[in-house]
């Protein structure tokens, strides 16, 4: 027992143990770096808020509710003298992984070994010693425990990187761990007499706390009725001459079993009415760039390529090699008819489904192996029902983070597969076969290993887009943006354009752009770009911000004011836009209005270093000119004080 807990803390450790290292990246700076929630001296504001800090009822919320997991950053940022470090963030991710680890061989153990153990039935306690002690007998050999190998399987699957470097991977993780939890604790409401209730109790109270880490924890709930359902039903295959059916199914059912369906029932409606409430009764607003077969106007379209999408996260955990960070923006091409080749996988995952439903209803498979395979499937289909867009349609294509749960049944039901397939083979091939197994463990964990260095800074991840998808917008843009701040100019004007080419409409790449041609001296091809990008998107300060800056520096002064007055009316709290208004006024020799703008910029930002520099610069030019104009709102001897701190 112990060498095995010490196995899977290996596993489950060393590939990420060289990349705490690494940065905040990609959603971990709007969900982390700059969410107010972190930073705030409040414990109760992340309750009022989403997950990226926006006012959860608001229309412009995403609607991610996941307050504990915020919480959890809270204090990640409080016990390290309130400083954001990566490393904290990252090595608590990676603890709660281990503990999922662990966990999970615990449920494993749960589903494969429950029907050997003591089964609490209609108030009996059935007991099958001889073999239960057989099965105990195999488990001491480590390549015959099942539910161990799972575990390890899952401990260095690819698929969990994102998770696990990615420190908005939390949220999965968490919810994993009291997924888990939970579960654990509604099967020992099944086999205790005494505490049934209690640990039926605890089950739903960790369910909703697995939610309020992210949506897809409630899940657990439906994990539960599937286990309980397994284990009422009794499947007896019959003569199909005499009875015309293949199966004759009884149900086997107690009171207790009642009772527990019908609490775990109303707590699954109970829990989703208050989620509702939360939201406001209002749904999550998505574009069509964020799931474009959300959107999509032909019914077959929506259809088929929702199940392409299912064929490719089963292909993420069968062989993961394409991993990329983000599925969006024409990353998968929508299935449009009918002899579109891609109508090929989704036929064959099908016939996969229906042929492993026929073994299940084999002669030749036990009944106690049939019920795991369809508990492993089920921890498969159950929690990726929120992300299945059966429901409602999610703000994503394809994220590795939800296949965190999920990757659990599958584990599991590979270990199974490969165990029948060992089954009565001479010693020998028994042998071949735990090589081949430990191979793939070993392909597994260097696999992990190298995806999560490429997770360790932005530049490597984004730069590992460009093979997935390169046919996705937002890839080229993060590349771009990377290659920018290392100074690859060219690089990252390539990068923007093919952006733009992929998708016309993109109005931040066409103002990132714009700065790189400006900074080259190109006003004419950047003006076009910023004055497509306010087209576009009219509310879009920074590049109407953008645009008065070149118009200042191609002496177009009485534009420039205006395109700056224009951002400000769509951000009253700009600071930048002030500063540079009022860099313009000094052009133009109109100096108080420019000491006005500088102050407004302190006054919205009180460390903007640039506005208090040219505000001590005119002071020094301006002599006493300077107090008689705009003391009359502020002491010269606050604003001195103010900024020999800043500096």
């Amino acid at each position: 027992m112990t060498y095995k807990l010490l196995c899977i803390l290996s596993f489950s450790t060393l590939p990420y143990l060289f990349t705490l290292t690494g940065d905040f990246v990609f959603d971990d700076s709007e969900a982390v770096v700059k969410n107010k929630d972190v930073i705030t001296e409040s414990w109760t504001e992340p309750f009022f808020n989403d997950f990226w800090g926006a006012d959860i009822k608001s229309n412009l919320s995403h609607k991610s509710y996941r307050p504990l997991t915020i919480l959890s950053y809270r204090l990640n940022y409080w016990l390290n003298n309130k400083t954001l470090s990566s490393f904290q963030f990252k090595a608590t991710n990676l603890i709660c992984h281990v503990m999922c680890c662990i966990l999970v061989w615990q449920v494993f153990q749960s589903i494969l070994y429950n029907k050997n153990k003591s089964i609490v039935t209609d108030g009996d306690i059935t007991t099958n010693k001889k073999l239960f002690n057989k099965i105990d007998e195999n488990k001491r050999k480590w390549w015959m425990d099942s539910a161990y190998l799972s575990a390890l399987l899952f401990a260095v699957h690819p698929v969990h990187v994102e998770a696990v470097s990615g420190v908005v991977g939390r949220a999965d993780l968490l919810a994993a761990m009291t997924f888990f939890l939970a579960f654990l604790f509604y099967k020992k409401s099944m086999t205790s007499h005494t505490y049934k209730y209690s640990y039926l109790f605890f089950t739903v109270v960790l369910s909703g706390i697995s939610m309020l880490c992210k949506e897809n924890g409630i899940t657990v709930l439906g994990f539960c009725l599937a286990y309980e359902v397994v284990f009422k039903f009794k499947i007896r295959k019959t003569d199909f001459k005499q009875t015309k059916t293949f199966l004759n199914i009884k149900l086997n059912i107690s009171m207790d079993s009642v009772i527990r369906i019908s609490i775990i029932t109303v707590a699954i409606v109970g829990l989703l009415y208050g989620r509702w409430l939360v939201m406001a009764g209002t749904k999550p607003e998505f574009k069509p760039i964020d799931n474009p077969a959300a959107f999509a106007d032909s019914l077959f379209t929506k259809v088929a390529t929702y199940n392409y999408i299912y064929f490719l996260n089963l292909l993420l955990f069968i062989w993961p090699k394409w991993l990329c960070y983000d599925w969006s923006m024409g990353c998968v091409q929508l299935v449009q008819n009918i002899t579109d080749s891609r109508i090929i996988p989704i036929a064959l995952m099908y016939l996969y489904g229906i042929l492993l439903l026929l073994s299940m209803i084999s002669r030749k498979n036990s009944r106690s192996n049939n019920r795991s395979v369809i508990l492993a499937v089920s921890l498969i289909v159950i929690p990726f029902l929120p992300a299945s867009n059966i429901f409602y349609p999610v703000g994503f294509v394809i994220a590795e983070r939800i296949l965190y749960i999920p990757s659990a049944g599958y584990c599991l039901l590979i270990v199974m597969g490969f165990k029948k397939l060992l089954n009565g083979r001479s010693l020998l091939v028994c042998k071949s076969g735990v090589l081949i197994f430990l191979l793939l463990l070993l392909v597994y964990a260097v696999r992990t290993w190298q995806r999560s260095m490429e997770w360790q800074n932005e530049y490597a991840l984004f730069v590992s887009g460009l093979s997935v998808c390169p046919l996705n917008a937002k890839v080229h843009y993060n590349v771009a943006k990377a290659a920018d701040a290392n100074h690859q100019v060219t690089w990252a004007l390539a990068e923007y354009k093919e952006a733009i080419r992929l998708y016309p409409e993109y109005y931040q790449a066409m103002n990132n752009l714009a700065n790189i041609l400006k900074n080259q001296k190109q006003f004419g091809e950047a003006e076009y770009f910023l004055r497509s990008a306010v087209k576009l998107k009219r509310d879009f300060p920074a590049a109407w911000m953008n645009l008065g800056i070149l118009l200042a520096n191609t002496n177009r002064y009485i534009e420039s004011e205006q395109a700056y007055k224009t951002a400000i009316s769509y951000r009253r709290k700009y600071p930048d836009c002030f500063y540079n208004l009022g860099n313009l006024y000094l052009e133009m020799n109109r100096t108080e209005d420019a000491i006005d703008s500088w102050f407004q910029a302190i006054n919205e930002n009180p460390k903007h270093i640039l506005a208090w520099t040219n505000v001590m610069a005119l002071m020094d030019n301006t002599g006493t000119r300077f107090y008689n104009f705009h003391f009359r709102h502020l002491t010269l001897n606050l604003y001195l004080n103010i900024a020999l701190q800043i500096f």
